[in-house]
């Protein structure tokens, strides 16, 4: 009789407000639903209690969670006092979400998972302020979305969130980040160094994050890679000078040398830079990068000469690069770095749109993602461009 008792609509549990009255828990929805909700709520004061003993489930009732027929046979289970518990397992709602205020729901709910570990786990973090409560719901639907339940229950328990200054997109290049990790056989999960674990801190997982968006901006820019080299291929003293063309050219290189030659999109796309591997035998021992002298632009200006894990390089290597420009023919400015925007717009969609099928299940969270993708890529103008045409703006 216990259960029956508790899980009831026609009762409101201890963990209720004791002075809370079903009219003004109704008056907490948002807005946009009232209207609905008011309507079902006056069907039955079975109905209207929800809205103080299941706020949630009160909420999907009158929205369009399920089908049509489940929402009706679980409105009729409500009136006839059937256990919550029993209502919820057969409409597919989560009974975790019971502690959460009318205010927290603000957009049509997902059906998100309900196992007796994950209920135990993510339980003791649901808050039950008003204003937490929207926030929380909406970062952990987003998140069972890109990473499913492991990545929900991560997303669930950060009691905070250092984003403030870039909001939304930190949160949406995070669930990016997520998704690409579990899609190592994608392009977009190609990129990624270290896969997303629910053990990360939330400063490692969103510095992962980082890293893994400046290789997808390297990806794009770089398209079907460097066209004119500017310099050919060489060996002086002993050194070959060997011109990286790539995407797969520059993430091996960084590998090797323990530097940043992954990231190094906003060099690419804003200046005439090249950047070549200096090679005895198979070691590696420097990378070097060119760009046109200030004063003359067709000559070459060593801008960096490093060694690995960006130590200096040894003078003979210096000698031998000097040696080696010595003996080029400057006939020529050297054109774009970049792969150009037909190859860039052809690599963010291998990146991108695999993300958007998976979301298209949700609508709303895709046509975000594909305004964050937008927006991460539009701080130059190949990037930008390869945007607008991937995305047919």
């Amino acid at each position: 009789m216990r259960d029956q008792t508790i899980e009831t609509a026609a009762t409101v549990g201890d963990d209720a407000p004791a002075a809370a009255s079903a009219k003004t828990r109704l008056s907490e929805y948002v807005d946009y639903f009232s209207s609905d909700i008011d309507a079902l709520s006056a069907q039955s004061s079975r109905l209207a209690d929800l809205s103080v003993s299941f706020p949630g489930l009160l909420f999907a009732l009158a929205t369009s969670y399920g089908t049509k027929a489940e929402r009706r046979r679980a409105i009729a289970a409500v009136i006839d006092g059937v256990p919550l518990k029993r209502i919820c397992a057969d409409l597919g709602l989560a009974m975790w979400l019971r502690p959460l205020p009318p205010q927290a729901f603000a957009a049509p709910l997902l059906s998100l998972p309900d196992t007796p570990e994950l209920t135990r786990r993510i339980s003791n973090f649901v808050p039950t302020e008003p204003a937490a409560g929207r926030a929380w719901l909406h970062r952990i639907s987003d998140a069972y979305c890109f990473g499913g339940p492991d990545y929900m229950l991560w997303m669930g328990r950060q009691k905070r969130l250092p984003f403030k200054a870039e909001g939304a997109d930190a949160l949406m290049l995070l669930g990016s980040y997520v998704w690409a990790s579990r899609r190592r056989h994608t392009v977009a999960g190609d990129l990624v160094t270290m896969p997303f674990a629910k053990t990360m801190s939330l400063k490692k997982a969103y510095d992962m994050a980082r890293v893994w968006e400046q290789r997808v901006d390297m990806a794009i820019t770089l398209g079907d890679g460097v066209q004119d080299t500017w310099f050919a291929e060489a060996e002086v003293n002993g050194l070959t000078f060997t011109p990286l063309r790539t995407l797969t050219d520059f993430l091996d290189e960084a590998a090797t040398m323990g530097n940043c030659l992954d990231q190094y999109a906003g060099p690419i796309n804003n200046t005439h830079v090249r950047v070549f591997s200096v090679r005895r035998g198979e070691t590696v021992v420097a990378n070097l990068e060119l760009a046109p002298h200030d004063d003359d632009c067709l000559m070459p200006t060593i801008e960096q000469l490093r060694g690995p894990r960006n130590n200096r390089a040894a003078p003979d290597v210096w000698q031998a690069t000097y040696a080696w420009l010595g003996a080029q023919k400057f006939s020529s400015f050297p054109g774009p770095s970049h792969g150009g925007r037909a190859s860039a717009a052809s690599t963010w969609k291998k990146i991108w749109n695999p993300l958007f099928a998976d979301l298209a299940p949700n609508q709303p969270l895709r046509q975000r993602a594909r305004q964050f993708a937008k927006r991460a890529h539009g701080h130059s103008g190949v990037m930008r461009e390869a945007s607008r045409v991937a995305l047919d703006i």
